[in-house]
């Protein structure tokens, strides 16, 4: 699937606007397409979401100590976002072409490190859109 030129300017704000640049930009640019597409506005929002909250878990859970108070809620909670923020990206892909929806299984479906991290890494992209649109959202209700 070819990029429009409208989400390929969106990529390129969201690789200036990250510290580091997007993680996995083509997919995040593919379900931007699809949903986008669709008028699917509210599945992107809750990819959005949903992939912070798992990026956020992760951050979380990587600098918690195992016996520390609650981690094992914490594992929890990761696997839960995990396996939710898989279920809204199936819902985005649900009319994409075969060779995407075969990619994203191989690359993010997988039973692997190399799947979850790889989601891991989509999940921050998304969560550098958000901050975007959480940024925008603030400076519409906050006018100089």
């Amino acid at each position: 699937m070819e990029l429009s030129t409208d989400t390929i300017n969106v990529l390129n704000f969201l690789d200036e606007f990250s510290p580091n640049g997007l993680r996995k930009r083509s997919d995040l640019g593919l379900l931007f397409e699809l949903t986008a597409s669709r008028d699917a506005h509210e599945e992107m929002n809750d990819l959005l979401f949903h992939g912070t909250h798992l990026f956020n878990t992760y951050h979380t859970l990587r600098h918690a100590t195992s016996n520390a108070e609650g981690y094992k809620n914490l594992e929890k909670e990761f696997t839960n976002a995990t396996e939710h923020l898989r279920d809204l990206m199936a819902k985005a892909l649900v009319d994409a072409e075969e060779i995407h929806v075969e990619r994203f299984e191989t690359t993010y479906y997988a039973m692997t490190q190399g799947s979850l991290r790889n989601l891991i890494d989509l999940a921050y992209d998304l969560r550098v859109a958000k901050q975007v649109q959480n940024d925008n959202k603030f400076k519409r209700q906050n006018p100089k």
